[in-house]
């Protein structure tokens, strides 16, 4: 469990206290949900799973055995928002890095060995709140603040092995990674204490780790519908105090993860996806009673248009919309996200469905809300894949 102040604080933040974050809903549980997309998944509306081609995603483990030849993949997702909390407006902006993934092909055995680095809650805000204290039967104006700075990624190694033309399996194991700095700060009103500035500051350190597997299967119908399936399983999340810190070690349960996605061919040149993910956070141990969403189901669509393609190059245009379900509420409201997208892709070399050099750009525009919390945010994707090396 956190220290006590950060309860106080946060306690205090209406009316008079005030709120920054890349989304609030990081101050809650055990933060706020990292999307571990690529841009053209992210522009698809699509949950990362069903796509065709040679989609790099952390969450389909079966989709990397088509990758033709060794292959590196980064996004970054710079990100301004806007939110309100009762009577407080604030803003936000922020750059992150949701995914990395590297790929090699052992083509004797038919298969590709996966490595992954991506994004899975965030805690990054600041709080602040003001009232009085008593001090000598005095009322003493005091104004606290913390600060957040952390987060969770998941590293994972895999296998993808193709079974056939058509058949593909996938499994990976990870490692739940991370560190998050907690940071206290009292100052006293100084014409209130005679004239000396008197203020208390403490800092809390931790670190995250934990493991999780999971797996999947796709399946290729000639070319007209691509299927896929994945599931997750974690074991406790588990953080540890560190440094100078003087607390107790604190275990999450982290709910399994099942998805499922398709892509079906409405024309050669034009292709309609869809995804669903169902995960349970309502059902994990170990929180707080009323921070746990019950909300279980995330929905994606999309659609991908060709407006050139080439022998070698081609230019899809991509359009898409998503609705997500955050694992932990703000207050008594169970959360829910909702994101158009649209974005656009630039093959430099490509044979068939497969890429030999890529990059492709999102736009999303997002409403998230958990009363009384309301925030709305642009959020743009590039991501960058190189091959051959």
């Amino acid at each position: 469990m956190r220290r006590w102040w950060v309860a106080v604080v946060m306690a205090g933040l209406l009316p008079s206290g005030a709120l920054s974050a890349q989304s609030a809903l990081g101050a809650r549980g055990l933060g706020a949900p990292v999307g571990a997309l690529g841009a053209r998944a992210a522009a698809l509306g699509n949950l990362g799973i069903g796509l065709q081609g040679d989609e790099v995603s952390a969450g389909d483990p079966a989709s990397w055995a088509r990758l033709a030849v060794p292959s590196v993949v980064v996004t970054v997702q710079p990100t301004w928002g806007r939110f309100d909390l009762g009577e407080q407006v604030g803003s936000s902006r922020a750059t992150r890095f949701p995914l990395l993934g590297i790929g090699y092909p052992v083509r004797r055995a038919r298969g590709v060995v996966m490595l992954s680095l991506s994004g899975f809650l965030e805690q990054r805000w600041a709080a602040e709140s003001i009232g009085t204290v008593v001090i000598d039967s005095m009322d003493v104006e005091v104004r606290d603040s913390v600060t957040s700075d952390g987060g969770v990624s998941v590293i994972r190694l895999g296998w993808a092995q193709r079974l056939g033309r058509r058949l593909a399996i996938g499994a990976s194991a990870g490692a739940y990674i991370g560190a998050l700095v907690e940071t206290f700060d009292r100052k006293l009103d100084s014409t209130d204490v005679g004239g000396t500035v008197y203020s208390f500051s403490e800092e809390d350190r931790w670190s995250y780790s934990g493991a999780t597997f999971g797996a999947g299967v796709s399946y290729d119908a000639a070319g007209v519908v691509q299927l896929a399936a994945a599931a997750e399983w974690s074991l406790d999340l588990t953080r540890t105090p560190t440094g100078d810190t003087i607390a107790t070690s604190a275990s999450y349960a982290i709910p399994a993860r099942f998805s499922a996605g398709a892509t079906g061919r409405l024309t050669p040149r034009m292709h309609l996806n869809a995804s669903v993910v169902y995960r349970d956070w309502g059902t994990a141990a170990d929180f707080a009673d009323g921070v746990a969403s019950a909300r279980r189901w995330s929905v994606g669509t999309g659609l991908e248009w060709l407006i050139a393609d080439g022998e070698t190059r081609s230019l899809p245009l991509r359009f898409g919309y998503r609705r997500l379900a955050a694992p932990f509420r703000y207050r008594k409201e169970d959360p829910v996200e909702s994101i158009w997208s649209l974005g656009l892709g630039l093959n430099l070399a490509k044979r068939g469905n497969l890429r030999f050099g890529w990059m492709d750009v999102a736009l999303e525009r997002a409403t998230r809300r958990s009363a009384p919390l309301s925030e709305r945010f642009w959020r743009a994707s590039v991501s960058i894949g190189i091959t051959s090396f």
